[in-house]
């Protein structure tokens, strides 16, 4: 018997067998072999996953939009930062004291929504689409992306602290899922399915298809990678990119202001201006720091999400939990600039040598906490959306704080883009299990390969810091030995 929704095979169990070969299964009138698992079979059903996760990732993009402009924006007058265009990053609203309020709302809002129609839809995505892909890869529901866009615009468009990327994970990784089940595949290969997925809608939200790709091999283990997957993954994140380049618009993440069209990253700002001892020094100063702001940021997430799970049960108390992280997060985000929303519109404005040197000391030095504890209990106490985001912009402001000393002594460019972008990669790499998809994906989001180098250094630097710590509970500690996916 195929196992559907939400069943899955007992010890012993697994997919009838002839002659050691798994049978063909008939789903909805269809065979298909379910052990071809050349690139060719696999091409039309990359495209239909890749199409539907970048077409997922848009409507995400544009819900995400509304909800600021007309929730957050409209009801108290603040407005995200949005690159170094924008001036000045300090935060301001015609009615702060409305902030607090329509965060709160937002995430209880949302935590309802989730609580009541799709539970799993809850919380941050990624962990959730991980242990899917691990443990019932056939059995996510198709109202999950739907769910989770809604419930995720709502806490993120409020004010919430939180990423696109995990509702983009999990949202594309459920298409992963019900494609599989449409097309009658093994539970192995919808693994693969679901992984595919998983890596598009990231790399579609990111403008990053190669990082987006990679991520899927790496990044659903403690320790090593599945290269198996990274040819579909590869083709899906390819489409998936292309789908939301046509919807949305071209341009990097952040090298490209995605509302004012305004170039914050000059290109080849990156790999000019590194050289010399001093410099290599720093870069490896930006990833310790970055990757111990990293790992506390995993033990602050986790440590406040399990006491705040173990409580809040019930629809009412998640709901309670949820409005009062918003709360918090909101208040928050009057006084720290980048801590309401994702975050992503400090990125560049932390790039721009000027804006960087204008922001007052303190500012600098509160980013990073201001960002962890924000998404700790924005996400944490019970909204919807993801933790990986947040954590770039933590690493970011590491790297700023990082060159804000090393400037003035000499020990960094004139440009602060790259300590910026190593401290993103550092931070984030490490805590995910994934520091070469992450550095490669930084490298995108700026349209400049030439942080591959300095990134290393970082990257090397944190992970020797993080060690086994881990922002996803739900990754196995290494793949598999024997088995195809």
């Amino acid at each position: 018997m195929r196992p559907g929704p939400g069943r899955r095979f007992g010890p012993g169990e697994g997919p009838p067998r002839l002659g050691g070969v798994v049978e063909k299964e008939r789903v909805k009138g269809r065979w298909l072999p379910t052990e071809d698992n050349s690139l060719a079979r696999w091409l039309p059903l990359c495209v239909v996953v890749g199409s539907v996760a970048g077409l997922g990732a848009a409507g995400l993009h544009g819900l995400l939009d509304v909800c600021t402009r007309y929730l957050l924006t409209g009801a108290s007058g603040f407005r995200p930062v949005a690159g170094a265009a924008a001036g000045s990053v300090m935060p301001s609203a015609s009615r702060p004291w409305a902030v607090p309020l329509v965060a709160a709302a937002g995430a209880a809002c949302a935590a309802g929504l989730a609580k009541w129609l799709a539970p799993e839809a809850g919380g941050h995505g990624t962990d959730a689409a991980i242990h899917a892909a691990h443990h019932d890869p056939l059995g996510m529901r198709a109202r999950v992306p739907v769910v989770k866009a809604v419930a995720s615009a709502l806490t993120i468009g409020t004010g919430g602290s939180a990423g696109t990327e995990g509702p983009a994970a999990q949202m594309s990784a459920a298409v992963g899922s019900v494609v599989a089940r449409r097309a009658g595949l093994s539970p192995e290969q919808a693994r693969t399915a679901v992984v595919v997925g998983l890596g598009s809608g990231v790399g579609a939200i990111f403008r990053a298809p190669l990082g987006g790709a990679l991520l899927a091999a790496e990044m659903l283990y403690r320790r090593g990678a599945d290269l198996r997957v990274l040819p579909q993954a590869l083709v899906s994140a390819v489409f998936a990119q292309l789908v939301f380049g046509v919807c949305v618009g071209s341009g990097t993440l952040v090298g490209v202001d995605p509302l004012l069209g305004v170039h914050s990253v000059r290109p080849g700002s990156v790999s000019g201006g590194i050289g010399g001892v001093g410099a290599v020094v720093a870069l490896a100063v930006v990833g310790v720091a970055a990757g111990a702001a990293g790992r506390l940021y995993a033990a602050c997430f986790c440590g406040v999400h399990d006491r705040v799970a173990a409580w809040a049960r019930s629809a009412p108390r998640l709901m309670l939990t949820a409005a009062t992280g918003g709360l918090l997060a909101g208040a928050l985000g009057l006084l720290i600039p980048g801590v309401l929303g994702t975050g992503y519109g400090l990125l560049p404005a932390l790039m721009d040598h000027d804006v960087l040197a204008g922001v007052p000391w303190w500012v600098v030095l509160a980013i990073p906490a201001a960002k962890l504890c924000a998404t700790s209990v924005s996400v944490g106490f019970g909204g919807s959306g993801g933790v990986f985001g947040p954590g770039l912009v933590i690493g970011g402001g590491v790297g700023a704080l990082a060159w804000r000393v090393a400037e003035p002594l000499g020990m960094a460019p004139h440009d602060p883009t790259v300590f910026v972008v190593v401290g993103m990669a550092a931070c984030l790499g490490p805590i995910v299990r994934a520091p070469i998809a992450v550095l490669v994906m930084a490298a995108e989001t700026i349209g400049d390969a030439g942080i591959l180098g300095p990134g290393i250094v970082g990257v090397l630097a944190a992970g020797a810091v993080v060690r086994d710590a881990t922002l996803y509970r739900s990754q196995p500690a290494g793949p598999p030995t024997a088995g195809a996916g």
